[in-house]
């Protein structure tokens, strides 16, 4: 087989469907195009060099098991050398040309499209005072970061994690356990404040003390500086803190850039699309992290960051280029593990009404959402069986069933 970089530099143009991205979304829409009967050409395009991985592991077994970045591919190769289909890796798109059906890579070379798909992702939200390339200072979104990170860790005694969300806190579980004194700094009054509810945020809050970790929450630092191979955060109050190194993670931008740049329309959610994921120019989609979506079910658009959207929407996508059946209307969610916490979030987290099944204290339970009376969402922590049910639940728009209702209420 002639190798795609090869064909492009010869000058070769191939029309299909072209998608850019090699992340979740875009391998689960070259799965769904392919599912709803799609047998032409399929190009994906995505600037890592590395095989279309998994993002999760980068904050767990890649920062503590050197090799475990071996064990994180997405799919088999075989998916990628399938005929019709070419992954060319470590290419950047420049330009959408979308007069002429095409789009430029970073060395001029040109592929053609009949569709284009723009799974685009995100980039981390970059602190001023901790420029991505400083010394001494990380950002946890590729497993090029992850492994720079987990050399670091090596020989380093002190890690200041700013942001206390998900990867903020998996990277301080997976830091503490190394034998690195870690300091979680978080602006808001408690941990995982967007993602979470008030009782699964003073679990974390307990647990990562009784680990020792050092949780500092409604602190904003004043400044930050770096000599002699040290870190100093500051805080208007005179307090310092020095340390080692610096992990920033502060939440995600959509990379819109691309599709700015062509006209497509954007919000400050993404990439405006519709239910199958049109955007404002026809032939063009968008999926995953990186599309303000319509949502069917909610009945409204909007932007949600975690790898169950991804797959779902990515995957809706792109059987919607071939065969629309019906628009998006995925109920989401996200997991988490830190120390022996298996977090696993389905639905809304907010409510009128909060029911807890099981026992707190004891690390296995389960927090039933409610709004009017119906589950809109559960909180799991080491309790699948109530996930499962829960689920059910958050879908169905049922209010909870009897077994339930001997759980106490919030």
């Amino acid at each position: 087989m002639a190798d795609p970089a090869q064909m492009l530099a010869a000058g070769e143009q191939h029309a299909g469907i072209v998608i850019v991205g090699s992340g979740l979304a875009a391998v689960c829409a070259l799965e769904g195009m392919r599912e709803a009967g799609y047998l032409g050409q399929v190009t994906m395009i995505g600037e890592e060099r590395q095989m279309p991985y998994d993002r999760p592991p980068l904050s767990k077994q890649v920062l503590k098991e050197p090799g475990a970045e071996a064990r994180i591919d997405l799919r088999d190769s075989a998916i990628f050398e399938a005929p019709m289909t070419r992954l060319l890796r470590g290419r950047c798109v420049a330009e959408i040309d979308v007069h002429r059906s095409s789009v430029v890579l970073d060395d001029g070379a040109v592929v053609g499209y009949e569709k284009l798909l723009l799974a685009t992702g995100s980039r981390p939200r970059v602190l001023p005072g901790l420029p991505p390339a400083g010394a001494g200072v990380f950002y946890l979104r590729t497993l090029d970061d992850a492994v720079a990170l987990r050399g670091a860790l090596k020989s380093a005694k002190s890690l200041a994690v700013v942001g206390g969300g998900v990867i903020g806190l998996e990277v301080a579980a997976t830091a503490v356990g190394l034998g690195v004194e870690t300091t979680v700094i978080e602006a808001s009054p408690r941990l995982m404040s967007r993602a979470a509810c008030t009782q699964l945020s003073q679990v974390l809050d307990e647990e990562h003390r009784a680990h020792g970790v050092h949780v500092q929450c409604g602190a904003i630092p004043s400044a930050f500086e770096f000599s002699r191979n040290r870190h100093t955060i500051s805080w208007s109050d005179g307090r310092t803190l020095e340390v080692d190194l610096v992990l920033v993670g502060v939440g995600v931008i959509p990379e819109i850039g691309l599709a700015e740049r062509c006209g497509i329309e954007c919000a400050a959610g993404g990439i405006r699309v519709d239910g199958f994921g049109v955007t404002s120019i026809p032939g063009i989609y968008a999926a995953g992290e990186v599309a303000f979506h319509y949502n069917g079910r909610v009945v409204c658009h909007q932007r949600q960051e975690n790898w169950h959207h991804a797959a779902a929407h990515g995957r809706h996508v792109g059987a919607a280029m071939i065969k629309p059946e019906g628009v998006y209307q995925e109920i989401c969610g996200y997991w988490s593990d830190q120390y022996d916490l298996n977090i696993q979030v389905f639905g809304a987290v907010t409510g009128d009404e909060h029911v807890v099944r099981g026992d707190i204290s004891a690390r296995r339970f389960a927090i039933f959402h409610l709004s009017d009376g119906v589950v809109v969402g559960i909180t799991a922590v080491n309790s699948p069986s109530d996930l499962r049910l829960g689920k059910k639940l958050v879908r169905a728009g049922s209010p909870l069933e009897a077994e339930v209702e001997s759980a106490v209420r919030a």
